[in-house]
Parts: C-alpha cells; structure tokens; sequence
C-alpha cells in the first residue's frame, strides 16, 4: 500500500518515447469506487496547460517514478468528460472530519492509503480522536468501514469505532516480545547475582571456623634505643720495656 503524498511530484515517464512528460501535481478521486480516477500532471512539464492521465493507463508506480504505455494517454481534461466533473469536485480526504452514522467523531483524516495496482483506498489514517485509548494517538479504517467521503465529512458505518487500528495496539505484539525478552534478560541477570551473592556466603565448616577464629598477632620483641651517651674508656700510659 501507498500513502498518496508518496505519489505527489514523482516523474511521469511514458515507456513507449522514453521521456519524462511531467510531475503528478495531485490525484483526482472518485468518491462512488473509493478510487484514484486521475492523475494530474504538473504543468511545468511539457504541457503549458493542465493534462491529466486516467488512473486506468497507470502502468505501475514506483519508489521513483509512474509509468505509463505512451504520452497519448496524457490528454486535457475537456476530452476526458466522464473525469471532467471529478477534477472539478476537487474531493480531498486530508483534513477531513470523520464521524460514524450514529454521530460518533473518530477523528480528522491524516492520510489515506492506496493500492498502487487498482487505485482502490484501502485505508484512511487518523489523528485527533475523541475515543477512550486514541485521544493524542494515531488510528486506522479499513476503506470497507467507509460510507461517504463527502467534502466536509467523511461517514463511517455504526460501530466502525471497535474495527479501529490504533497505534499502540498494532504495535501491541512487538512491545509485548520486546518485553517480554527484556524482562526475560533482566530475570536471568537477577537470577545470576542472586546466585553470586548466594554462593559467596555459602562457606565451608573450615572457612566458617576460620573466620571465627581470633585474629592472634605475635608479639615482637623489641630492642630499646642505643643510649646515645658514650661512655668514656679510660687510657693507661706504660711504660715501654
């Protein structure tokens, strides 16, 4: 799935002349099919005039570029006129209000996803919801759950509020296995200096007598300083012979 900012200012490449014709300057969507109908082409391209290329000759949409057959399939909007009242519409899905049929509001839409494939929305993020659990969080609608996307409100079915994915939870599993792993961690870390300390004070009878033994320090004999007086030797004078 695509979010649609990841279509805006890509190339436009026809494989047939083999020349990049345009950027996509915005989508056209068609409310009734839920569905990309059009692609508007930036009008810095090769066109002076806004062209758009129906959704239908989309030969694929990359990380870097949309494909088309031919730059034929380019044409003013004026030719195309089951698109004419759609690209005048201007139907957007960003910053709209989504509340279900019962009057609840879910939120304001952030972005809306798509399948590259068949232009088909899949889902539409939200932000700002007004739910126990998703008041500062992100949250997800299946498209399924969608009944108008209208210019002020998008209308979801009774009870869509319990089909939400919100953030947290969809990430629910993978912290739950983080924490789990690091409580595991932390569990075997505990175990190891418990086992440490434990094994540390467990002492043989030897050891412990050892060190309920008293501590005896020999005494050493000491050696009283020199007396610093020198006595005086008495000399005799003989006489020789």
């Amino acid at each position: 799935m695509k979010p649609s900012r990841k279509y805006l200012s890509l190339p436009i490449i026809s494989l047939k002349e083999g020349q990049q014709i345009g950027y996509v300057k915005s989508l056209i969507l068609d409310a009734g099919t839920k569905s990309l109908a059009a692609i508007v082409v930036d009008p810095k391209g090769l066109f002076k005039d806004q062209r758009i290329i129906p959704y239908s000759k989309v030969v694929s949409v990359g990380d870097d570029a949309i494909t088309i057959d031919k730059e034929a399939h380019v044409e003013k909007t004026s030719n195309l006129p089951e698109l004419l009242d759609l690209v005048k519409e201007k139907l957007t899905i960003i910053g709209t209000k989504m509340v279900t049929e019962t009057g609840k509001t879910l939120g304001t839409a952030d972005e809306y996803y798509v399948d590259p494939k068949t232009g088909k929305i899949t889902q539409i993020e939200i932000s700002g919801g007004k739910l126990e659990g998703f008041l500062t969080g992100k949250a997800w609608i299946s498209a399924e759950h969608i009944m108008t996307i209208g210019h002020d409100v998008i209308v979801a079915q009774k009870g869509s509020e319990n089909t939400l994915t919100v953030a947290d939870k969809g990430l629910s599993e993978t912290f739950k296995n983080l924490i789990h792993s690091t409580s595991h961690l932390a569990s075997e870390t505990t175990h190891t200096i418990s086992s440490y300390f434990k094994k540390d004070k467990t002492k043989t009878a030897s050891q412990a007598a050892l060190d309920k033994a008293p501590i005896i320090i020999p005494e050493i004999e000491t050696i009283p300083p020199a007396d610093e007086t020198v006595a005086e030797i008495p000399i005799t004078k003989e006489p020789l012979g």
